[in-house]
Formats: C-alpha cells, sequence, structure tokens
C-alpha cells in the first residue's frame, strides 16, 4: 500500500461482501490483477472502488457537459434571430 493511504472503516451489506468474495478466485487467476500481488478481499474492494469511483467521475462530467450546452444553446438561439 503507498505510503500516502488513508484507513477508513465501513459497513458493508453482506451481499457486496459475498460478491467481492466470490470475485477473489477469478481475479486470482488475472494476470493484470495479479501485479498488485495476491488477491484478497482487500484488493477486490480497492479495485471496485476505483472503478466506482472513475464511473461517477465520468457520469458527472457528462451531465456537467450536458448541462453547459443546454444553457450555451438559447444563447446561440438568440444571437441567430438578430
Amino acid at each position: 500500500m503507498s505510503s500516502d493511504a488513508t484507513i477508513i472503516t465501513l459497513r458493508l451489506p453482506k451481499s457486496f461482501v459475498d460478491r467481492a468474495d466470490s470475485l477473489i478466485a477469478q481475479l486470482a487467476e488475472d494476470e493484470e490483477a495479479l501485479l498488485l500481488g495476491r488477491v484478497s478481499r482487500s484488493i477486490v474492494l480497492r479495485l471496485a472502488v476505483l472503478r466506482g469511483l472513475e464511473a461517477l467521475e465520468a457520469q458527472v462530467a457528462t451531465r456537467a457537459e450536458i448541462r453547459a450546452e443546454s444553457r450555451s444553446e438559447p444563447k446561440k438561439a438568440a444571437r441567430g434571430r438578430r
């Protein structure tokens, strides 16, 4: 783990933990995951958080772009009327 890591304690539903545990064996055979070392519940959950954050960041960026476009469209239309 990197030196800038922060320990976070959170409660997860048992179903989340079960899903993470079911991925351990599958990821243990994945060459990319093996670069992280021994695949454990902790590694699986870190990967899940990372991918989830990436997905959320992409979603937020897309929504921001849509809002920016919708704000600029009325201005474009108003310019064309003059």
